[in-house]
């Protein structure tokens, strides 16, 4: 957010008619739809708050009025026009906060299927053959199973569910992300993307599951907020394994002695990528064919199956294509097709093909290059490094954040910038941001989940700076924004691999 969102204020509180009146509104709140249409009206009706959110914060409770314990991440953020606007706000923004927490820490007591919020007997029946985990939660009410799924990958019967809120099955990590999810759907949305959320079953473990949400409170017919989730456990833990191997034969190749390349152990790597490869691009094939309409119709469910075929399939893809780019960078054997190349319209491109995406998230996305001397390089391969810094800039900066790409020519080159308003990195982290698969501590699961890249992006980016002769800089402050710095020669002389 944008605009003034200072700290709590000391000292006398201003508390005009609208203000007092909200505050009285949150302290007989009972349900967290009540408690959104209050952060509504707290925007609506005080014309000095620009804004307003229940959210996830980057910190521990960062610049917000915090709500919950500090594992939910979770606060309300005000946006005023200044500090004597936010002075008054802050009387009601503080009873709209413990009317939050409030409501959130209130029991939701486990109900059995039979005794389930109102869905037809059809619906109900259909519901129960379905092969994803399916769950209502009505906060005041309660929640309960609808599929058999929850009894057969969880353990649990969905006849007499345990006697536990839905949050103490969620993995402490992802509770931030569940919280928000409910809130989210509480003021009227749902998940366009989904996100993996970590379950224990009755046996103690964890199941991943990966979960797509419908607001459908305002349905007469279900009055609750669904939960559909689809096992991705074996699909996790194989992306997982990759890494693993991928990070042990990097550290088995630096230690390779100088000028033999790459470990031998390293044709790993390219060996069982290709050998993935065929089967995948398979199952994506015949997953498209299967969505064609002249191959029948298909209802709801079954798409939204399909969806996740497709959707995993092809990140396991983006996984072996981006092993197999490193893989050549580390053995050298990598070319790059060198030509002179013009900056800004280089960049134009790059900007002109996220656009969309800047703007569907309602993220401003500006460029600033000037006119130099042509730069010498491959421009396929720059342009992919700038494709995953904006990449990285729109997964992890919040709506109505800003993104900004420029170039400028120096006195070796050009130096290639984006810089972003988003979530920044923790500075213990920073040293970590170019090893594989690295995730910042401040990024919640959601936002993790929501990205296409494989984790390989900044590393593979690395190398192919470092293969022009060039450098890659970064500079984050975490809650501020981070700002990535590519310093490339005018006419660089090529290391092995061009």
């Amino acid at each position: 957010m944008r605009g003034y969102t200072g700290d709590r204020v000391a000292g006398a509180e201003l508390t005009p008619s609208a203000v007092r009146a909200l505050a009285a509104r949150a302290e007989r709140a009972t349900s967290l739809v009540e408690v959104q249409r209050l952060v509504n009206d707290l925007r609506a009706l005080l014309p000095g708050v620009r804004d307003a959110a229940l959210e996830i914060t980057s910190g521990a409770h960062a610049a917000g009025i915090p709500v919950g314990p500090a594992r939910w991440r979770l606060a309300l953020r005000i946006c005023a026009t200044d500090d004597l606007a936010y002075r008054e706000a802050l009387p009601a923004a503080e009873k709209i906060a413990a009317a939050a927490d409030r409501c959130l820490r209130r029991p939701c007591p486990a109900l059995p299927a039979d005794r389930a919020m109102p869905v037809d007997p059809l619906g109900r029946s259909l519901l129960a053959g379905d092969r994803a985990v399916v769950v209502l939660i009505d906060p005041p009410a309660g929640w309960v199973a609808l599929s058999d799924e929850f009894n057969l990958l969880l353990g649990y019967d969905r006849q007499s569910p345990p006697n536990l809120s839905p949050l103490e099955l969620v993995h402490p990590d992802d509770q931030a992300v569940a919280v928000a999810t409910l809130l989210d759907a509480c003021a009227g949305y749902g998940t366009e993307d989904p996100f993996d959320l970590r379950v224990r079953t009755a046996t103690g473990q964890w199941r991943t599951l990966e979960v797509v949400v419908r607001a459908l409170l305002d349905d007469p017919q279900v009055g609750a907020v669904a939960y559909l989730g689809v096992d991705v456990t074996n699909q996790r833990a194989t992306e997982r394994v990759l890494r693993e191997e991928l990070a042990r034969l990097r550290a088995t190749a630096t230690v390779a002695e100088p000028g033999t390349g790459a470990a031998p152990e390293t044709s790993f790597v390219p060996t069982v990528a290709h050998e993935l490869r065929g089967p995948l691009s398979a199952v994506v094939a015949f997953a498209h064919l299967l969505g064609d309409p002249g191959s029948g119709n298909l209802t709801e469910e079954q798409r939204t199956y399909l969806d996740v075929i497709d959707r995993n399939a092809n990140r396991l893809l983006r996984l072996i294509e981006e092993l197999l780019t490193l893989s050549r960078l580390q053995a050298g054997t990598l070319p790059l097709k060198m030509a002179a190349v013009r900056v800004p319209a280089m960049l134009e491109a790059v900007v002109t093909e996220r656009r969309l995406a800047a703007e569907a998230a309602e993220i401003e996305l500006a460029l600033d290059a000037v006119n130099g001397p042509e730069l010498v390089c491959d421009e396929a391969r720059v342009q992919q490094v700038l494709g995953n810094l904006l990449a990285n800039a729109l997964a992890f900066t919040p709506s109505g954040g800003q993104i900004g790409v420029a170039a400028r020519p120096v006195a070796t080159g050009w130096q290639l910038m984006v810089s972003d308003t988003g979530i920044g990195i923790p500075p213990a982290e920073q040293s970590s941001l170019f090893s594989p698969f690295f995730r910042a501590s401040n990024v919640g699961a959601a936002a993790w989940a929501g990205t296409s890249g494989a984790g390989l992006g900044l590393v593979i980016s690395q190398a192919i700076v470092e293969l022009h002769g060039g450098v890659i800089d970064v500079a984050s402050t975490e809650g501020v924004g981070t700002t990535v710095t590519v310093s490339l020669p005018a006419r660089p002389r090529v290391k092995d691999g061009g």
